[in-house]
């Protein structure tokens, strides 16, 4: 038994030797072949709605009072990570109790006020699918075991494909650069209700937008400091007259190692100088080693902590670092291997 609630009481993990009231609600945890058992058993009979006069059977599921037990996953986002729990409030803010947390190999049942949620938790919690729901919304969590799709707009989606269609058009003609058309597209699908606004400003992913700002500062830094060019000066030394294709598996090679550790924006803005550099030390077009960054970059297969979804993965699927490692370093030495086509569309030498 991991909760008993009696009125407005609460006991999580209550003593063995509790004896149970009418109206008690027990949260247990069990294999379902046990609650089949139970189900069974002369002790007590679980059914969804109340019991007839004397048949005997005197536990009810929550199902019927409209709840539900949904596990949901603590994103990067959250505005919950690094909160006490008392701080959420969760009962008389959303009416939803948090029942457990299974952090990596452990799961926590025990949970005090100071308790404080970390990115990649995941949570079972109770209460009706709108408190569950709402919870989810406010705290930017993935239910895992419920659905959380709104009510989709296909009516508006001709409007979405024309936006998409017309941006794309307009920058392959150079009517004006593609940011701004990106931007008015954005505006447009906002006016006319494909997107609402609140939707539109939770998909902003700002600390990725705060760390591409971060980088680029950097970036213009070691181009304005020289610091681009003595590293592009020193690589193009090491390489010992190597040839442009060598050089350039050589680069995402590393490329495709440092995103394993690094944010895959803060490689690509970091390493494009540096590569741009390379190419013009070797007198070749920087063209397909600025692609190769490209692709390198996302090559987050080997770790669970190059990118942001493998870590949501391993937490909720319970892998070990050692399964991202056997899967992903054949994939990443397969997709290098794939990579060295670049030069045959994008040639060193344009004709």
């Amino acid at each position: 038994m991991l909760k008993l609630f009696r009125g407005e009481e609460e006991w999580s993990a209550p003593a063995p030797g509790t004896q149970l009231q009418t109206g008690d609600r027990l949260v247990v945890h069990s294999r379902s072949s046990a609650m089949v058992d139970l189900r069974g058993s002369d002790l007590v009979g679980l059914h969804a709605a109340p019991a007839p006069q004397g048949d005997g059977h005197d536990l009810e599921t929550l199902r019927q009072r409209d709840v539900v037990i949904v596990e949901a996953l603590v994103g990067q986002t959250s505005r919950y990570v690094q909160r006490p729990i008392r701080d959420l409030d969760l009962a008389s803010r959303y009416g939803i109790h948090l029942i457990a947390v299974h952090r990596k190999n452990a799961s926590i049942a025990d949970i005090g006020d100071d308790f404080q949620l970390q990115f990649g938790d995941v949570l079972l919690v109770e209460g009706t699918p709108r408190q569950i729901r709402r919870f989810c919304d406010n705290g930017d969590l993935f239910a895992l075991t419920e659905s959380r799709g709104s009510a989709q707009r296909r009516h508006k989606a001709p409007v979405a494909v024309a936006t998409m269609v017309g941006v794309m058009a307009l920058a392959a003609f150079d009517v004006m650069p593609i940011e701004g058309l990106a931007l008015i597209g954005a505006v447009l699908v906002v006016l006319t209700g494909c997107l609402k606004p609140d939707e539109a400003y939770k998909s902003i992913e700002w600390p990725i937008l705060m760390l591409i700002y971060g980088m680029l500062a950097i970036s213009v830094a070691m181009r304005e400091s020289g610091l681009s060019e003595l590293a592009a000066q020193q690589l193009v030394h090491w390489g010992g007259g190597m040839s442009p294709w060598l050089v350039l598996s050589l680069v995402i090679l590393a490329t495709s190692v440092a995103t394993e550790f690094l944010s895959n924006n803060a490689v690509a803005v970091l390493f494009t100088p540096v590569v741009v550099g390379v190419a013009l030390q070797l007198g070749v077009d920087p063209r397909p080693f600025v692609v190769g960054i490209m692709f390198a970059a996302s090559f987050s297969f080997a770790t669970p902590i190059g990118y942001q979804t493998n870590t949501l993965v391993y937490s909720a699927g319970n892998y070990r670092f050692s399964d991202f490692a056997r899967l992903g370093v054949p994939m990443n030495l397969l997709t290098w291997a794939a990579s060295l086509l670049i030069p045959l569309f994008w040639p060193f030498q344009p004709g």
